[in-house]
């Protein structure tokens, strides 16, 4: 035992108030500081990356313009400017080229209107005539088919199934 430890001895420790763990780690208001600054240092190295990143990728669509590759292909590109050109190499075939100095980017547009007639020219007098006989003395069906089904069902006599058949285009003659 020291001279000087007043009879108090470190292995004898009764209190479990936690006052050692404290002043071992400091006052409150030095703690609660040190937790408040380390939020901030947090958030200052998340928003240092996001920077970074961004740098990165603003290098890369410069570099893939200056290649003449589309800025978009830069969003699948995932690692460092200095290895674009491996990159390119290998998937450059499959990127969208920027049109050369001069030249606009066409893109096609669908005609307006209905698509084209695959009919040859000698044909196409023919069949404008067969669209025109399929529509004359032709009435749209009446109705669903669950209601065209129960009427041909509920029919007595062969002239009323031949008027229901008239009336949903059913040229044929039944007498």
């Amino acid at each position: 035992m020291s001279d000087y430890s007043f009879g108090y001895d470190p292995t004898d420790d009764q209190s479990d108030l936690g006052e050692a763990e404290s002043q071992q780690q400091g006052p409150k208001w030095f703690r609660e500081g040190l937790a408040k600054l380390s939020g901030q240092v947090q958030e200052l190295k998340a928003e240092n990356e996001r920077l970074k990143a961004e740098q990165v990728k603003d290098q890369v669509v410069d570099a893939l313009k200056a290649k003449g590759y589309a800025p978009a292909a830069a969003g699948l590109f995932t690692g460092t400017p200095d290895k674009l050109d491996d990159w390119l190499s290998t998937n450059g075939a499959a990127l969208a080229k920027l049109p050369a100095e001069g030249q606009e980017l066409t893109t096609e547009q669908a005609p307006a209107g209905p698509p084209a007639s695959t009919v040859p020219a000698e044909g196409q007098e023919q069949m404008q005539r067969m669209m025109e006989q399929g529509t004359q003395n032709v009435a749209p069906p009446q109705g669903s088919d669950k209601e065209v089904a129960a009427a041909i069902a509920a029919c007595q006599t062969e002239e009323e199934y031949a008027q229901i058949m008239r009336s949903h285009g059913n040229r044929h003659d039944f007498s």
